[in-house]
C-alpha cells in the first residue's frame, strides 16, 4: 500500500483555481463567462511589456541566468520598492521567482522549524497555511475583524504571540477582505515582532491596487524592522502579468542567500525573457509613480495611447 509523507496531509486545492478551471471548461463550450473566482486584473499586460518579452526571446534570452535574477531586474527592484517605501533596499537582497509563491514558501522554510508557531491571517490566502504545514510549524490563526476594517484583532494576537513565535504573517492590502492594517496596527505589531524576537513574512502583492488617499504602511520601513522583515511583491496584479509567473522577495541578504539555494535545488532560476519583461514593467513603474493623481493602470494605459 501507498503512503505519503505527512507534511502534504494538510494540504487542499486551491478554491479559487478550482472554479477558475471550471469555468475555463464552460468558455470552451461556448458560454459567457463573468470571472470572479481568481485575483487577475481584467486588463491585458501593456503592450510595450509583451513587447519587452517577445524582443528578449528574439535576442536569445532564452537560457539558464542566476538563480536570484538577473542583475537588471534586481536592481530596477532594489531601486522602485525602496523608493516607494521610504528605504534603501540593496539589489542582493532581491530575489526573484518565477511567481511570487516560492517568495512565500521558501523564507517559511528557512525560518521555520518544526514545531515554531506561526501567526497567520484569518481569512486569509489559503497558502499560508499550507507553507506553515509544509514546514513542519504550528499554524495560529489571528482573526480580522470587519468593525476594525479587517485588520488584525490585536487583542486575540497579544494573547497569542509568545516566545515560540518564529513568524508572523501579515497581507495588506489584504486577499480576500481587501482590508488595509492601519499604521498603529503595524506598528503595534512591529514592537510586537521585536519583543518576542520574531520575524514577519509581508505580503504586499496589492499595495499598489488602492485608492490614491490610503497610505499603505509596509512595516518594513519602521524602525528596526528591515532586518527581520521579508517582504513579498510581484508583477501579476499591477500589471496583469498573472501568466509570466514573476515575483521577488525583498529580504537580508543571508536570508536571501538561503532562499536563494532553495530557488536553485527546485526551479533552477527564473524563465530569462520574463524578467525582460520585468525590466520594462519597472521602469514604466517608476513613470507612472510620478503620476500621482492616477491609479497605476489608468496612467499605465495613458502610456500606451500616446
Amino acid at each position: 500500500m501507498t503512503t505519503y509523507a505527512r507534511r502534504t496531509n494538510h494540504l487542499k486545492p486551491e478554491g479559487a483555481y478550482q472554479v477558475l478551471a471550471r469555468a475555463q471548461e464552460l468558455e470552451a463550450g461556448g458560454s459567457d463567462i463573468i470571472h470572479l473566482e481568481i485575483g487577475q486584473p481584467d486588463f491585458e499586460t501593456f503592450p510595450n511589456v509583451s513587447q519587452a518579452g517577445i524582443r528578449a526571446i528574439s535576442e536569445g534570452h532564452t537560457r539558464y541566468n542566476h538563480p536570484a535574477g538577473i542583475a537588471e531586474l534586481r536592481q530596477a527592484i532594489a531601486k522602485d520598492a525602496g523608493r516607494r517605501r521610504g528605504m534603501e533596499i540593496l539589489p542582493e537582497q532581491v530575489v526573484v521567482s518565477p511567481g511570487a509563491k516560492p517568495n512565500l514558501f521558501f523564507p517559511t522554510l528557512a525560518l521555520v522549524e518544526p514545531g515554531d508557531e506561526v501567526i497567520y491571517p484569518n481569512p486569509g490566502f489559503p497558502t499560508y497555511e499550507a507553507m506553515i504545514g509544509v514546514a513542519g510549524g504550528n499554524p495560529i490563526a489571528v482573526p480580522l475583524l470587519e468593525e476594525n476594517d479587517f485588520s488584525f484583532d490585536l487583542e486575540a494576537f497579544d494573547g497569542l504571540i509568545n516566545d515560540r513565535t518564529k513568524l508572523i504573517i501579515l497581507n495588506s492590502p489584504g486577499n480576500p477582505t481587501g482590508g488595509m492594517i492601519p499604521r498603529a496596527d503595524v506598528e503595534h505589531i512591529a514592537e510586537a515582532a521585536q519583543q518576542y524576537d520574531c520575524w514577519v513574512l509581508t505580503d504586499e502583492i496589492y499595495t499598489r491596487i488602492v485608492y490614491n488617499d490610503l497610505d499603505v504602511v509596509s512595516i518594513a520601513a519602521l524602525p528596526s524592522m528591515q532586518e527581520r522583515t521579508v517582504i513579498m511583491d510581484g508583477f501579476s496584479k499591477t500589471y496583469a502579468m498573472t501568466g509570466w509567473r514573476l515575483g521577488f522577495g525583498i529580504m537580508p541578504v543571508s536570508l536571501a542567500e538561503r532562499v536563494q539555494l532553495l530557488l536553485t535545488h527546485s526551479v533552477g532560476c527564473t524563465a530569462h525573457f520574463t524578467q525582460y519583461a520585468g525590466v520594462e514593467a519597472s521602469l514604466v513603474l517608476r513613470i507612472v509613480s510620478r503620476k500621482s493623481s492616477m491609479n497605476t493602470s489608468a496612467a499605465g494605459m495613458s502610456l500606451w495611447k500616446g
